[in-house]
């Protein structure tokens, strides 16, 4: 019976994966009326940038249509930017999007392009497909994408001014989103341009002059701001009006004219914070919006009509599917004879809490425990840039070569101790004075074990990697909630990857003695029990996080130093894998009293998730 209902439990993830594989597909090929496909092109330095085309099928060389190259920011591949990618898509136009060069299926190229391979596609695009009216290509990025369009629009300025008899417009209009400001007098003219950045972004801070008693995000009164319209159409603001907060920048107002290619737009949306703005609304809009004015959509839909929300609905069906699915591959895995040793279901728990003063005592601990490591986070994640320096290698070592998962793994190893703590702690003033001993939890494993768990814990990863390939290959598709994705790596990618999983398998043993072992309390149900556990392990960062982004959102400011917003995503995150792990680790323990299998498997997937889009960092 309790095969039977493993594999109906695997049977309905797996109908849930092929909903998301063809609802993400439907949605990025706007029902089949756009393709799109996965190519690279190579550099003069001969590094190989790997590209995301949407082309609309109207596109042939009898019917060319606009183009808009985007780059996406830092820890980002092509996929982060589909959301906006398939709305532009969606209205005719052919879409290119790049995985920066040292990030996802791109070559390690790093310092051989000051732009990361942006604007060797930029100019592959203009001069290479007959399909693309080259004649009205716009421009985009984000955060450090963002940077990318100022580079190539100062590089197109200086060829502009230095050589204008052979200067090539390749650039109709420029869409720059939520970079580190500097001064945009050098950028190529004759071009329409949009600035845009969040108004609880902190990066809006950053090269902009403070405006007293105004928020920092605040683009309405920035003298900077003003000064990049009066650039496009002189004398627009007057020198006294530049510092004056009263003469406010009106956000979404066209300044000039696209007709007369000197149109200045600023965007200023409000729901979006900087780790946010690939899936912000208010960012999607105004990038269709601002394209759709400066470069005439060959499909017109109108700006409002977004239909990505459903895009990332089905794509993340598709991760929750694949991580639910764990469970009853382990469970059918250990009715085969070679896994069959490790079928040992859990037995009745050890531990109790008999009095209120053990109640009192457990409750206090958890929050401790469940508070103490997220409140540390921007603390702790400051260090990373510290213990790898030891290295000489700055931020990142030749082996951990990711600078966030670094920050990630710095971080979890910290909790991970803090817990084992907690673990002593409590164990020793309850548990222990119960009688509980610690073989109790089952810490002892054998070697043939090991040999299993290892074994067991590789056919589940291979079978969740499978139905990614399968995505890939049938669907051009992968699952994905924001930038926690399973997608399809190469060999040297997936030995990144590997390299970090002993961390998130370390964690989550530790995660594991804690809340299979000494958690799991006599005379109180399974399901009340899992509850508690889950609980304990999100509660406290799920309270940091919210005061955290009702701060933001109350004073344009957050908690701290301004680059903490990055910590505080991190655990937004971490709310999402904790939850997902603590019930797949209980799971498969009450199949196997095992402290350790659920741990493995996770452990490497969640290692594997959190590394599938990385970037070096730069030169």
């Amino acid at each position: 019976m309790k095969k039977q209902k493993s594999l109906i439990a695997l049977l309905i993830c797996l109908a849930f994966c092929l909903i998301s594989m063809f609802g993400t597909w439907s949605m990025l090929t706007c029902n089949g009326t756009v393709e799109v496909n996965d190519l690279k092109i190579s550099t003069s330095k001969g590094d190989l940038v790997r590209f995301l085309e949407y082309r609309p099928k109207t596109a042939t060389a009898d019917n060319p249509v606009p183009a808009i190259v985007y780059s996406p920011g830092n820890d980002s591949t092509a996929e982060s930017v589909r959301l906006c990618s398939s709305e532009l898509a969606r209205r005719g136009y052919a879409v290119y999007v790049l995985d920066l060069l040292s990030a996802g299926h791109s070559s390690e190229g790093i310092g051989n392009s000051p732009t990361f391979g942006f604007e060797e596609l930029i100019d592959y695009v203009y001069s290479n497909l007959d399909y693309v009216d080259n004649a009205h290509i716009g421009i985009a990025g984000y955060s450090k994408g963002g940077g990318n369009v100022i580079r190539v629009m100062t590089t197109l300025g200086d060829q502009q001014r230095e050589d204008p008899d052979n200067y090539v417009r390749k650039v109709d209009a420029a869409l720059i989103l939520a970079p580190p400001f500097q001064p945009l007098d050098a950028l190529a003219t004759g071009v329409n341009l949009g600035f845009g950045a969040g108004l609880y972004d902190p990066y809006s801070r950053i090269g902009f002059k403070p405006v007293e008693g105004y928020w920092p995000g605040d683009l309405s009164v920035k003298r900077e701001m003003k000064e990049t319209i009066n650039l496009g159409v002189p004398g627009t603001f007057a020198e006294d009006e530049l510092d004056d907060p009263n003469v406010k920048v009106e956000i979404g107002h066209v300044y000039g004219s696209f007709a007369e290619n000197n149109a200045r737009v600023v965007y200023n949306p409000a729901d979006s914070t900087h780790g946010s703005g690939m899936i912000s609304r208010g960012f999607i809009h105004d990038t269709v919006d601002f394209f759709m004015q400066a470069i005439p959509a060959p499909n017109p839909i109108d700006a409002n009509d977004l239909v990505y929300p459903a895009l990332m609905l089905f794509s993340a069906l598709g991760l929750i599917a694949l991580l639910a699915m764990t469970v009853p591959v382990a469970l059918l895995l250990l009715e085969t004879p070679i896994f069959a040793a490790l079928h040992r279901p859990a037995g009745a728990p050890v531990s109790g809490l008999n009095t209120k003063k053990d109640w009192t005592i457990f409750i206090v601990a958890s929050l401790i425990a469940g508070f103490v490591p997220p409140i540390m986070a921007p603390v702790i994640i400051q260090q990373t840039s510290k213990i790898f320096s030891l290295t000489g290698q700055g931020t990142t070592g030749s082996v951990f070569v990711y600078g966030v998962a670094n920050n990630v793994v710095v971080w979890m190893m910290f909790s991970a101790l803090f817990l084992l703590a907690m673990f002593f702690l409590f164990y020793n003033v309850i548990h222990k004075k119960n009688g509980v001993k610690l073989s109790d939890y089952g810490l002892a494993i054998s070697l043939a074990d090991i040999g299993r768990i290892i074994l067991l814990a590789i056919a589940v990863i291979l079978t969740c990697r499978s139905v990614v390939w399968f995505a890939d290959y049938f669907f051009k598709v992968d699952f994905r909630l924001v930038d926690l994705s399973m997608a399809t790596m190469d060999w040297n990618h997936l030995r990144v990857s590997l390299c970090y999983a002993p961390f998130f398998i370390l964690y989550w043993c530790i995660n594991s003695l804690t809340m299979n072992g000494c958690n799991r309390f006599k005379n109180m149900s399974e399901g009340k029990n899992l509850l508690i556990c889950v609980l304990c392990n999100t509660f406290g960062t799920i309270v940091v996080v919210l005061v955290y982004y009702i701060m933001l959102y109350r004073t344009g400011c957050g908690i701290g130093a301004f680059s903490n917003w990055k910590a505080y995503m991190m655990l937004s995150y971490m709310i999402l894998s904790a939850t997902a792990g603590t019930i797949i680790n209980r799971k498969i323990y009450n199949a196997t009293s095992s402290l350790y299998l659920g741990p493995v498997i996770f452990g490497t997937l969640i290692a594997i998730i959190n590394t599938t889009v990385y970037t070096l960092p730069a030169a």
